[in-house]
């Protein structure tokens, strides 16, 4: 079975795309259109600018502790493959897990992000110990495709 969150991942990247051209066209606006002239009032377009600087800043910053990933998993052959990297514009790191079937012991599932996404943690027997690899977000994943990958890796839990 193969699993992709490939059409998440660019659903990911617009909606970044499109809130940074409607921060940029807001400030843009706040600048030019003349609806602070009153300098009675205590509320200029500086402030303005800068509560919409910080709404952005936080939206992003929520958007990032989601850390999500794309994904690609596959339980073909003798091996299962988690290929993964972070959605993140300063890592362009790519990460490949690759496990024989034989050595595959479990899998943890660890929320995170106000538990409401959650990490995968994969184990596998490896010179007469069980190691673990590093945390995975499943935060890009659609639901359907999470329980597909779970139920997949369950097949291979030995009891």
């Amino acid at each position: 079975m193969k699993i992709d969150n490939q059409k998440n991942t660019y659903r990911i990247w617009i909606r970044r795309l499109i809130m940074a051209i409607l921060f940029t066209l807001l400030i843009i606006l706040m600048i030019f259109i003349p609806w602070f002239e009153d300098r009675d009032f205590w509320l200029t377009e500086y402030h303005v600018i800068i509560l919409i600087a910080v709404i952005y800043v936080a939206i992003n910053v929520l958007n990032s502790l989601k850390s999500p990933n794309y994904i690609s998993y596959s339980d073909q052959g003798e091996m299962i493959v988690f290929r993964y990297y972070p959605l993140n514009l300063f890592n362009s790191k790519k990460n490949s897990i690759e496990i024989p079937k034989q050595q595959f012991v479990k899998y943890e599932l660890k929320k995170f992000y106000f538990g409401r996404k959650e990490k995968i943690i994969l184990y596998q027997h490896f010179r007469n110990r069980i190691v673990s690899y590093p945390p995975i977000s499943l935060s890009a994943l659609e639901e359907e495709d999470k329980q597909r990958l779970l139920a997949s890796l369950r097949k291979y839990i030995k009891s």
